[in-house]
């Protein structure tokens, strides 16, 4: 089930009564939960040789399409190709990586039922990504940097609940605020903070509360708070 709200299309201004499908409720699933499902078959399989794997998949991938090659998968056509129109005497400088979907996957989403869903509140995050431990939502590095994807997510407003936060699983009393210095980017799809110091190998949520809507600020702090438990840890050598 794929569900969807319809949002005031701005590319057709002129017609008040356009709309466009957005997705909602996705879920960013990462490597990680990839090996967690194939060991879950129970095919003889661990996690850790399923992530081996999939790292060893990339890497030959990576090698193969930087050679020139195209790579067909069961879901995806991954090619190199150099974008642009040239002059004649100008030549190109870089190529790109293009993913095509597959017959396959195209038609496994063409049967995929859908749900018109109203929307409940136009701020969410979509995934944390931990940049020292290069990690999505898994880990949190207190001290390092770590960027928040999502929609809405800009901190403005003059509320004091306004911000960023991390509440232990633990301990809900406990909730570490991230200070505004420590807010590198801010922008409405992408957040890049530098994580408060918290207890290693505590469990915390991320929330995020705001008064930014775009084109106007408002009243009442709205807030959203990302389910996913992230496990604190330390930058090595700490």
């Amino acid at each position: 089930m794929i569900k969807y709200v319809l949002e005031n299309n701005i590319l057709t201004q002129k017609e008040p009564n356009d709309r466009y499908a957005r997705v909602v409720e996705v879920r960013t699933r990462t490597q990680e939960d990839l090996a967690q499902a194939v060991a879950d078959r129970n095919m003889g399989i661990s996690k850790p040789e399923v992530l081996a794997m999939l790292e060893a998949q990339a890497e030959i991938i990576e090698r193969w399409v930087s050679d020139g090659d195209a790579v067909l998968t069961r879901t995806v056509h991954i090619h190199p190709t150099v974008p642009g129109v040239y002059k004649e005497g100008e030549y190109p400088s870089q190529a790109v990586v293009r993913a095509t979907p597959t017959k396959e996957l195209s038609e496994a989403i063409k049967h995929t039922p859908l749900q018109h869903t109203e929307p409940i509140s136009p701020i969410r995050i979509e995934f944390v990504h931990d940049i020292p431990s290069n990690t999505t939502n898994d880990k949190i590095t207190r001290g390092g940097t770590a960027k928040i994807k999502g929609h809405s997510l800009k901190i403005a407003g003059t509320d004091p609940s306004v911000g960023i936060e991390f509440i232990s699983i633990e301990d809900p009393e406990a909730i570490y605020k991230v200070a505004a210095k420590n807010i590198l980017i801010n922008n409405p799809s992408e957040l890049m903070i530098i994580a408060p110091q918290m207890v290693v190998n505590e469990e915390v949520i991320v929330r995020v509360t705001t008064q930014y809507s775009p084109g106007t600020s408002l009243k009442k702090p709205r807030s959203y708070t990302f389910e996913r438990k992230l496990k604190v840890v330390t930058i090595q050598n700490e």
